[in-house]
């Protein structure tokens, strides 16, 4: 999944940075946290070529920023099933 946003990101930053911190803003906003959340906003912010290397990185902080990713909800659903289904 991640490889596809990397891939949606080397097309259009601008479009997956927005979508990250507006994720984080209405998590943040609805009392969801999680430590890595702040680390995530750094990287969008100030830091968005580091974005494919944690997006497809095998490092244990590309690992474990990936499961706190602030791009649930970026992939179409249809191409998140294909990647369900392939998976399996």
């Amino acid at each position: 999944m991640h490889r596809l946003v990397e891939k949606l990101y080397r097309e259009t930053p601008a479009e997956v940075i927005r979508f990250g911190l507006e994720n984080l803003k209405r998590w943040q906003h609805n009392g969801v946290d999680c430590d890595d959340f702040g680390i995530w906003e750094e990287i969008l912010r100030l830091a968005p070529q580091r974005l494919p290397e944690i997006l497809s990185g095998s490092s244990e902080e590309a690992i474990r920023l990936r499961q706190s990713s602030p791009f649930a909800g970026l992939v179409p659903e249809e191409s998140r099933q294909q990647i369900l289904t392939a998976s399996q």
